[in-house]
């Protein structure tokens, strides 16, 4: 079974404190922890192999040189597989790969970010998102983009529900009319689209998804059938553009 299955597992930002989930006591990036969380990972699994390992919430605490140097010793000995990065920003994701590749050793070779279809308020302060500068990047460098959160949580399936905090702006309002349109157009379900979209994307991007129920599962396992013509996705990325003009132009309120 463990061949027809990706493992991947994530290090970093489990608390130390019972009850208490503060990044003040998250484990961070230390060679020790990622090591031992290795092990404990493989030992609670099952497998001989972690196919994918992040690093998961960039440690600036931690020099980024031991954090490298513990995650490429890993997969030079076959502990893991793939290393990826979750939560960094794309400058320390460059550094990284910049310090493995000058020891010729394995580096990052996946990020694993939030991304759906609907557009996030621009936050300069987050680091959990894909920008345009990342997908720029990770298109220059051939890397694999992943995008956790994709469907927000369920809001795609409750029509008339407001997107989650940080999505829930006008910009979003004729982006969501024309997905649940597309959706009824191709006898799909809105959820199916916005994975369709991101799969056949320019880059393509891997939805990590989560289901409660085996129809659910069913549901989402169909987006990897569910096809989008030029015409379709270009109608969907123009989706919200007026919105977004409007925005920029809108005066100012005095007094």
């Amino acid at each position: 079974m463990t061949d027809q299955v990706v493992v991947a597992t994530k290090v970093g930002a489990r608390t130390l404190v019972p009850g208490d989930p503060s990044p003040a006591h998250w484990q961070g990036l230390g060679a020790k922890t990622i090591r031992e969380d290795a092990e404990t990972s493989l030992r609670q699994l099952g497998v001989e192999r972690l196919d994918l390992y992040y690093a998961h919430v960039e440690d600036r605490s931690t020099p980024l040189e031991e954090t490298v140097d513990a995650l490429a010793e890993l997969a030079e000995r076959g502990t893991v597989g793939l290393l990826g990065a979750s939560n960094h920003a794309t400058w320390r994701i460059e550094r990284a790969r910049a310090i493995a590749r000058a020891g010729g050793r394995p580096a990052y070779q996946c990020v694993q970010q939030q991304h759906s279809y609907l557009l996030p308020q621009p936050d300069p302060g987050q680091l959990n998102l894909v920008t345009e500068e990342l997908i720029d990047y990770a298109t220059a460098e051939d890397l694999t983009l992943l995008a956790y959160s994709p469907l927000l949580k369920g809001v795609y399936a409750r029509p008339g529900e407001a997107p989650p905090a940080g999505y829930d702006h006008p910009s979003n309002q004729p982006r969501l009319a024309v997905l649940r349109e597309v959706a009824a157009a191709l006898g799909a379900t809105p959820s199916q689209v916005v994975l369709a979209w991101l799969m056949q994307g320019e880059p393509p991007m891997i939805p990590v998804v989560g289901a409660s129920t085996v129809a659910q599962l069913d549901e989402l396992l169909a987006a990897a059938d569910l096809r989008l013509d030029r015409d379709v996705r270009e109608r969907l990325a123009a989706a919200g553009h007026r919105a977004d003009h409007w925005e920029a132009r809108a005066p100012t309120p005095t007094g």
